[in-house]
């Protein structure tokens, strides 16, 4: 009688690029609401005068200490500089804003470094496409809802969306190029980057809001596609499997 040797847990598994980047994420998150402002600080603060004070605590809209540093955006002093286009992508503007681009990035980050078997491409990736895209999302949001420019310009921009919509791009490409990778997706993973999928058809199809950067979203998985393609186009999408079960460019 044959005996079915199970696959035993080991928190290793755990220990990716992505997962780090997520602890990173987290803990950036806290430090933004929770550290104090200076004394009489009279600048940009998360805080919602309409909700009462125990949501702002809950839902982390009490602070905005590195926002006020690191974010972009026209209601920040020096909200345009160079290096916030870098370090943006790493703040988010809530509690539900950070759980959805966590959750986001736990399954596709995970599964597009497994897939490419290089932890460092999906680093760069993820940073690269989110870098791009800052510099174009609001331009041209704004060249197709010119209306909105009091709005935009009144609001910070921030959240890994574009970095995680150019490892959806870069895992599509993935699958143009050997089709039956797909069989090898998790369920998990699926659904998850399905949901994407259909959030950003419906903020973009019915205006949700500026405050999530549909287009960025759209952005990130274009500008995926597209720095990822070169290297299909010059191995011809070719992979070998490895003795780990992940994937990895010949």
């Amino acid at each position: 009688m044959t005996e079915t040797k199970e696959k035993k847990f080991e928190f290793k598994q755990l220990i990716t690029a992505t997962n780090i980047l997520i602890g990173v994420l987290i803990i950036l998150y806290i430090l933004d609401c929770y550290l104090p402002l200076p004394s009489g600080y009279s600048g940009y603060t998360a805080w919602d005068g309409e909700s009462p004070a125990w949501l702002n605590y809950l839902m982390g809209s009490c602070g905005g200490l590195l926002s006020n540093s690191l974010a972009m955006g026209g209601a920040l002093a020096n909200g345009a500089a160079v290096y916030r286009h870098f370090t943006q992508m790493f703040l988010h503007g809530g509690l539900l804003h950070l759980i959805a681009n966590v959750v986001g990035l736990f399954f596709i980050g995970n599964y597009t470094e497994k897939r490419y078997g290089w932890w460092w491409l999906t680093i760069i990736l993820f940073v690269l496409v989110g870098f791009i895209e800052s510099f174009i999302t609001d331009p041209l949001y704004l060249a197709m809802f010119p209306s909105k420019a009091e709005e935009v310009a009144s609001q910070i921009s921030v959240g890994a969306s574009g970095g995680i919509f150019g490892l959806v791009g870069a895992s599509l490409a993935a699958i143009f190029f050997d089709v039956k990778s797909f069989k090898q997706i998790g369920k998990p993973t699926l659904i998850v980057a399905a949901i994407y999928g259909v959030l950003t058809t419906y903020v973009i199809g019915l205006g949700w809001t500026t405050l999530c950067h549909n287009v960025a979203m759209v952005l990130g998985l274009a500008f995926g596609v597209m720095i990822i393609l070169p290297f299909y186009l010059l191995k011809k999408g070719k992979f070998s499997k490895r003795s780990d079960g992940q994937g990895e460019m010949e």
